[in-house]
């Protein structure tokens, strides 16, 4: 009976059968990393080469995808980055912690970015940077690895237990230093001390010779939905690590505040 009602709900809902193809195409880009031809497209979705042709097409026209011209194969094209980046300036989020974001910048001379996650990675959804500074990664708009930054570890830090695990099924805790995190038992424990502290720290995990220090946003819901980190010179950030850490706890308050978060609740 069950079966049969959830049956009916989705053909009430009258989806179209191409734009949701189409979209589980764009979805694929979320886990991989490399660009990706018909046939592969074809295998991970298992549907015809010529279904999937005719989409791709489609969208390469749209400029959401791209094709390589070295491959022959596609990868997300500009469009989407435009519309990513529309999304984000939009959304009361980043207009509120611009402002935070500025301030601690100015304050420790650093940059500082504001993250979500995106299937199991964190996209930068804005970079403040100190002024006269030369730009370094990641800039807004880049995917990053959650287990080596700041802000992956205190998103998936504060994810239920359910949705961490079906994350982390497949996850590949790649070596981006000597510091990195590499193994998913010591990343659970990791995220332990963020869930026991608050805030979250990256030791040299991404780069060598930069550290960062980081902290949770709150929604109206108590849920965290984002997070930021002040990344920079490892010796600076260790020079002045107690002062930064009381400046991103408070930094972390007033945006979560200024979203609706109550912490008396």
């Amino acid at each position: 009976m069950s079966e049969a009602i959830e049956k009916k709900g989705k053909q009430d809902k009258k989806f179209i059968q191409s734009v949701q193809r189409a979209g589980d195409i764009l979805n694929l880009f979320i886990h991989e990393k490399r660009p990706l031809g018909i046939t592969e497209f074809s295998k991970k979705l298992s549907l015809p080469k010529t279904t999937i042709q005719g989409i791709v097409l489609t969208l390469l026209d749209m400029n959401y995808l791209e094709r390589d011209p070295a491959t022959g194969k596609y990868r997300l094209g500009p469009m989407l980055f435009q519309l990513g980046m529309k999304y984000a300036t939009n959304m009361d989020l980043v207009n509120t912690a611009r402002v935070w974001m500025e301030r601690l910048c100015y304050q420790f001379r650093e940059p500082v970015n504001l993250g979500m996650l995106v299937g199991n990675r964190v996209v930068v959804l804005l970079r403040v940077e100190p002024e006269n500074r030369f730009m370094t990664m990641p800039q807004a708009g880049s995917v990053i690895p959650a287990h080596t930054t700041c802000i992956g570890k205190v998103i998936y830090a504060h994810l239920e237990d359910k949705k961490r695990e079906e994350l982390l099924k497949d996850y590949f805790f790649e070596p981006m230093t000597d510091a990195s995190i590499v193994v998913k038992e010591d990343f659970m424990k990791e995220l332990e001390k963020v869930r026991r502290d608050g805030i979250s720290f990256d030791n040299q995990e991404s780069i060598i010779g930069l550290a960062g220090i980081g902290a949770p946003i709150f929604n109206w819901q108590g849920q965290v939905f984002a997070a930021f980190a002040i990344t920079g010179n490892a010796e600076h950030i260790s020079s002045r690590r107690e002062e930064i850490i009381n400046a991103v706890r408070y930094t972390s308050s007033m945006i979560s505040g200024q979203l609706g978060y109550n912490s008396g609740t």
